[in-house]
């Protein structure tokens, strides 16, 4: 997963051996699938780190 969240300065953030790695324990539409869950996973979690929801508390109750 950090091969994927991490800029690489040097170019490919995934490298060959990784994709054969993976390729072997996954078909071709499960690493696909996997690769979008990854993605949706990493974009929502900013989201999730700003609103900073309060345990305990509803949410109509912290926002005042």
């Amino acid at each position: 997963m950090e091969a994927v969240l991490t800029p690489n300065p040097y170019g490919e953030r995934v490298s060959d051996e990784l994709y054969a790695q993976a390729s072997e324990h996954y078909e071709d539409k499960a690493l696909a699938t996997l690769t979008m869950a990854i993605g949706q996973v990493g974009f929502f979690t900013p989201l999730a780190l700003i609103g900073k929801p309060l345990p305990g508390v509803a949410p109509a109750q912290q926002w005042r």
